[in-house]
């Protein structure tokens, strides 16, 4: 041993483990590495930082997409009473196409849907994200009385913008099947038209129920997606009244002497199921009468579409169910009678009319050109294959 002198800095130490450097420190084992500064960490220790950030930053992550996951938990349940306001706001987010009134309030979902003694709380399947609702679904058997088979209508389906495409339409649509299975449907249709429309009358399509707009994008290619092709197409054609009406032919002439117009409420419609349809829209009945013989010439029913006027900034008259007697057609008649019943609506400030037809109809669809009214929108009903 080389004994070195106090006070000099100098440290005694065995030859074999001298530093080649006495700048640098000792390692005092050939097993652990020698740290180039004492203000560097070791590569051990580099290592270890690296590891435990990246474990940190795992576990965040990690912690971030289980929350994700457990906000995105979504619960479906049927209708409760206290949901009314829930499903009017998902209403006004969800259905913005022009034939969807905007709803200020309960009361007119109340009236057309729930009041209806037909209305089934397990028809209405409601989804909900963190106890907030975010999409519904209605579906019900028609009652029509005339039916071969049993129907059950998916009639609407709707998700907040915010929460679509996660699989929440679909999973409604799949329950909505489900209740139609069970309650003893054979055809599923989607989209109400008369005689397969027990709600929305009203609310939903404008004058009639068209079944789904293709002003609704979305609907199409969702049903296509989901095993539904389109089984029947409804024009839905307006007029607008703010200016004199043009519709003068030659045949009027007589007919002001033959014929004669009455309206008023009807003490009752054609029947039982036209009540539950079309009674909640508490429509005046328009008849032609033949003054000789007293029988009906031609008869419709009109009601003010104050929802829609609301939204549209137009006050609105639809008309529906509008038919001429057999041995009067192709005379002229139904053009007369048109044109009375649209200039009494202008009489009474309204300056928009609606009336809806099947694409099948040619004759009708020609009728309606002719008198100017406009195509507006497409409404579409949809089987299940």
């Amino acid at each position: 041993m080389e004994t070195g002198r106090h006070g000099t800095g100098v440290t005694s130490v065995s030859p074999s483990s001298l530093s080649l450097s006495p700048c640098l420190p000792v390692s005092l084992s050939p097993c652990l590495p020698v740290s180039l500064s004492p203000h560097l960490p070791s590569s051990a220790n580099l290592c270890g930082i690296a590891a435990g950030k990246y474990n940190d930053a795992y576990r965040k992550s990690h912690r971030a997409r289980c929350a994700a996951e457990e906000a995105n938990v979504v619960e479906y349940r049927t209708f409760r009473n206290t949901d009314t306001p829930r499903l009017v706001a998902v209403w006004n987010e969800a259905f913005t196409q022009r034939g969807a009134p905007r709803l200020v309030n309960n009361t007119h979902f109340e009236r057309y849907i729930l009041a209806k003694p037909i209305f089934d709380p397990q028809g209405l399947t409601i989804a909900l994200s963190n106890g907030v609702v975010v999409g519904w679904a209605h579906a019900a058997l028609s009652l029509n009385p005339f039916n071969t088979h049993k129907v059950g209508v998916t009639m609407l389906f709707g998700v907040r913008p915010a929460h679509r495409r996660h699989g929440i339409g679909t999973e409604l649509l799949r329950r909505c099947e489900l209740y139609l299975r069970e309650k003893g449907a054979d055809v599923l249709q989607a989209g109400g038209h008369w005689p397969n429309n027990p709600f929305y009358m009203g609310l939903y399509g404008g004058c009639d129920s068209p079944g789904l707009l293709r002003s609704d994008t979305m609907a199409e290619p969702f049903l296509l997606k989901h095993g539904y092709r389109v089984d029947q197409k409804i024009h839905v054609l307006q007029k607008k009244l703010d200016q004199p009406l043009r519709m003068f032919d030659p045949r009027f002439v007589p007919m002001r002497g033959q014929y004669e117009l009455q309206f008023g409420s009807p003490r009752r419609l054609l029947s039982g199921w036209h009540e539950l349809v079309h009674g909640w829209v508490d429509p005046l009945q328009f008849v032609l009468n033949d003054k000789q013989t007293g029988g009906w010439v031609a008869r419709t029913l009109v009601w003010e579409m104050d929802a829609f006027s609301l939204t549209w900034q137009r006050p609105t008259v639809g008309i529906f169910d509008f038919e001429v007697n057999a041995p009067y057609r192709r005379s002229g008649v139904g053009r007369y009678f048109l044109s009375l019943i649209m200039k009494y609506i202008q009489e009474q400030f309204f300056t928009l009319v609606e009336l809806q037809l099947e694409e099948t109809n040619e004759y009708g669809l020609n009728f309606l050109r002719s008198l100017e009214f406009e195509h507006v929108d497409t409404g579409q009903v949809f089987i299940k294959n």
